[in-house]
């Protein structure tokens, strides 16, 4: 048996006033062919666990093309150049392979495509056709279509948040088309929409839902059952949280009754309520005056991991003004004053204007000119991911330098990507260890890593591509009404 894998993901932010173009695609990395297994083999992520099932089962793989990302709206340059390269395998190797198996995302937008999962699946039908079984792994964050249930026989998706399931969604997804290619089952999906939209930040509540889905699933032996809270920050026709089931032929009928149930439990779900900046900083101030141990703040709404440019100045200007001592920041997104700094060299002492250069100030801030700033620290930025998410992927933060104002360490770089575990603030010189307060850039998944390491963590909500508070967005696209945002939605 034989097996062709790929993976063409991105999540889109299309309240960005930028493009993803395919460099800004593929900077955080992208693997060609055998890259592919020599990377991922043995990695907790969508690969690895396709790989590992592969290696258990004697399937022979086809490796092609790997990115993923997120970011502004991608051009339609960036998708066809994408296309084309992952679709030249797709036609070179046909009828060597007896399937395929694909990562994709589920919240990816192109200028001319709302819905990109769907697009790409039809390019690849159009070289395959129908019989050729196909199974997808999704994200968490994907807005979930029909059009993808009808272009892949399976879907299979993300179900924690964090995403520690990389692997095992990876690994699912494979069995089952090892299974249908071998006629034991019969792969199909069908999904239901719910018209509400979900911060990607969890409540407590949404972990108990959760654990009456993986219960469910398993007391019915579907192949998978997934709630998406879906990506509240595109806004698209299909852009909203739903229940997608896969099973074994008529086993898709019970995705209603779960969709009713989630519906149910909504108000448990969508919490979006939160601290600005200051308040979060004030927060910390006052836990580490009375407690030992690490805090955190995490800055929910200027997360790059959600499409946003990371560069926004909100948090790290509270901690700046509160100066507090022992604190440290990782990491901000800003090329200029990496730059500047490797140009004047560790030891010196330069004048900058940090972050605030991409997108709109109110929405993310103004630049903060700051004078007298000390090169701590000079890197190019690469690293191996500590991150259970991730652990020992290789990656790079680009140049980046380590720099110091007043009692605040920060770190500034040269690639977009959120923080998800200490690596951001080892290549910038500064060991955690010795700080009592500690802010960076992410939602949700930093939490991988540092919640056993923490002491107290604070979300800081200030404006920003990715607040929890969604009604700062004004949605065009979507279906109305919608939950939380309308008043009197129905299901």
């Amino acid at each position: 048996m034989k097996v062709l894998i790929g993976w063409f993901g991105h999540e889109t932010n299309t309240f960005s006033r930028r493009k993803t173009d395919f460099d800004l695609l593929i900077s955080q990395g992208c693997w060609y062919e055998k890259e592919i297994i020599d990377v991922f083999t043995g990695t907790p992520s969508y690969l690895g666990g396709m790989i590992k099932c592969a290696n258990e089962n004697n399937i022979e793989l086809i490796p092609t093309f790997g990115v993923e990302n997120a970011g502004p709206q991608l051009s339609d340059a960036c998708v066809e150049k994408t296309l084309n390269i992952l679709l030249s395998y797709v036609k070179d190797h046909l009828g060597e392979y007896d399937g395929i198996c694909l990562g994709l995302h589920g919240a990816g937008v192109s200028e001319s495509h709302d819905d990109l999962e769907t697009y790409v699946l039809k390019r690849v039908r159009d070289i395959v056709g129908w019989e050729m079984p196909i199974t997808v792994t999704l994200d968490l964050h994907g807005n979930i279509s029909k059009g993808m249930c009808k272009h892949a026989n399976g879907l299979f998706g993300i179900k924690e948040n964090p995403h520690v399931d990389y692997e095992t969604t990876g690994y699912e997804a494979m069995d089952a088309l090892r299974r249908h290619i071998n006629g034991e089952i019969t792969v199909k999906t069908d999904v239901v929409p719910l018209p509400m939209l979900v911060p990607i930040t969890v409540t407590k509540d949404y972990h108990e839902v959760n654990e009456f889905i993986k219960k469910y699933k398993k007391d019915n032996n579907l192949l998978d059952l997934a709630f998406f809270p879906g990506f509240p920050y595109s806004d698209t026709p299909i852009t909203q949280a739903s229940v997608f089931v896969t099973g074994d032929g008529d086993q898709i009928a019970h995705v209603k009754k779960v969709a009713s149930y989630v519906w149910d439990n909504r108000e448990l779900i969508v919490n979006i309520d939160a601290l600005d900046a200051n308040e979060a900083v004030e927060k910390a101030s006052e836990f580490t005056k009375e407690n030992g141990g690490l805090c955190v703040i995490n800055e929910e709404a200027d997360n790059p991991g959600a499409g946003t440019p990371g560069d926004g100045t909100f948090l790290i200007e509270s901690m700046i003004k509160a100066n507090l001592e022992d604190s440290a920041f990782a990491y901000l997104y800003d090329p200029e004053t990496v730059r500047r700094a490797h140009e004047a060299g560790v030891g010196e002492l330069i004048d900058i204007e940090l972050g605030g250069k991409i997108e709109e100030e109110e929405i993310h801030g103004k630049p903060l000119k700051l004078s007298g700033v000390q090169i701590r620290t000079l890197s190019d930025g690469n690293f191996i991911a500590t991150t259970p998410l991730m652990k020992n992927i290789p990656g790079s933060f680009g140049p980046t330098a380590g720099l110091r104002y007043k009692n605040v360490d920060f770190v500034v770089a040269s690639v977009q990507n959120q923080t998800y575990d200490d690596r951001a603030f080892v290549v910038g010189g500064i060991d955690i260890s010795q700080k009592k307060v500690i802010g960076l850039k992410s939602s949700q998944h930093f939490k991988a890593f540092y919640k056993a390491l923490s002491e107290k963590i604070i979300p800081a909500n200030p404006m920003g591509l990715s607040t929890r508070n969604l009604n700062l967005f004004s949605y065009d696209t979507i279906v109305r009404p919608m939950y939380p945002i309308d008043e009197n939605v129905e299901f």
